[in-house]
């Protein structure tokens, strides 16, 4: 015969005077930190292509589409080639950030089809 405690001596992480709540309900309350985790990290990668575009945005706001045909416009083609520049210098920064954002959201997409598959006992 095994001894157990009293149920007022037992640790409990919820008040559950019963005690109907047992570790699968605890494992379960664990669990809804992953979600959190993942939403965090999407916010930050689609936060950090949002920045971006918006500095992309601001750098061709003063580009023009047109060609400098005499030599009195050298100033201007030279503006427009720093303009160029660094739009090419920070393109690749936003297929990075493009490809973060939609890698997250592949994950989280599978990660709640097998919540759904797991609380409908499909998956084990």
């Amino acid at each position: 015969m095994q001894r157990t405690a009293p149920l007022a001596a037992r640790p409990r992480f919820f008040h559950d005077p019963a005690g109907t709540l047992g570790p699968q309900f605890v494992g379960r309350c664990g669990m809804t930190i992953v979600p959190m985790v993942m939403w965090s990290v999407w916010a930050a990668f689609a936060l950090f292509l949002a920045v971006l575009y918006i500095y992309r945005s601001s750098l061709t706001r003063d580009e023009e589409d047109q060609i400098f045909l005499d030599d009195s416009f050298d100033h201007e083609k030279a503006q427009q080639a720093v303009i160029v520049a660094k739009v090419a210098r920070i393109e690749p920064l936003v297929r990075i950030a493009l490809w973060l954002v939609v890698a997250m959201s592949v994950v989280m997409v599978a990660y709640y089809i097998r919540d759904v598959l797991l609380q409908l006992n499909i998956v084990h």
